[in-house]
C-alpha cells in the first residue's frame, strides 16, 4: 500500500535544498527582533528550537532499545541507513505527561557534528516569535527543564512556548550517552 501523501518523505534532494534554504536565512531576522522557532509538543508541554538545528521530522520509526541505560536514552533508532541514539525529551526535560499520541514523531537534530534523534508527541511546525515577548524562565519550573530553557514565549491559545537552548541540551545527550 502507498502511504498517504502527507506520510511521504521528499526526496535527498528537496531536503538538502530545504536545509540550504533554512541555513541561508539571514542573521538580519534576529537583529529586527524576531526569532524563527520549530515548535512541539512533548507530555504536556510545548517547546521550540531554532530550525538550524532540525534535520529530520519522521514518524517514529521502530525504538530498540539498549540494556544498561539512563532513563533519558530511549534507545536507538534507524534514521537514513544510520544507528541514532534516540532520547526521552520527557525525561530529560522532566515534562508532565500529557495526552497520548497516537502517532509520536521523530525530530533529528544536529549541532555541529552531532546528531541525535527525539521521540515528540506531536510536530507542530514553524512559527515566528517577536524577542521582545521572551519571558524569563519561571522559577516554578522544574530543575531539569530549567537548565535547559531560554525563556518563554506566551502563546494566545495559553499555553506558552519554552525555547530550548540547543547547546545546553546537547551537552545533557553527551552527559546521558557516556
Amino acid at each position: 500500500m502507498t502511504p498517504a501523501f502527507s506520510q511521504r518523505l521528499p526526496a535527498s534532494s528537496d531536503r538538502e535544498k530545504w536545509r540550504a534554504e533554512i541555513a541561508a536565512i539571514p542573521p538580519a531576522t534576529h537583529q529586527l527582533g524576531r526569532l524563527v522557532l520549530f515548535l512541539f509538543r512533548v507530555g504536556g508541554e510545548r517547546f521550540g528550537i531554532e530550525p538550524t538545528h532540525l534535520d529530520l521530522t519522521a514518524p517514529l520509526p521502530a525504538l530498540h532499545s539498549m540494556p544498561h541505560r539512563s532513563a533519558s536514552l530511549a534507545g536507538v533508532v534507524n534514521v537514513r541507513g544510520a544507528v541514532t541514539l534516540c532520547f526521552s525529551l520527557a525525561k530529560l526535560l522532566g515534562c508532565a505527561p500529557g495526552p497520548v499520541s497516537p502517532r509520536p514523531m521523530l525530530l533529528v537534530l544536529t549541532l555541529g557534528a552531532w546528531r541525535v534523534a527525539c521521540q515528540v508527541d506531536v510536530a507542530e511546525g514553524v512559527a515566528e516569535f517577536e524577542r521582545a515577548a521572551l519571558m524569563p524562565v519561571p522559577a516554578t519550573m522544574d530543575a531539569a527543564g530549567r537548565a535547559h530553557v531560554k525563556g518563554i514565549f506566551p502563546c494566545r491559545t495559553g499555553q506558552d512556548i519554552a525555547w530550548l537552548d540547543a547547546e545546553s541540551l546537547f551537552k545533557a545527550f553527551d552527559g546521558v550517552a557516556r
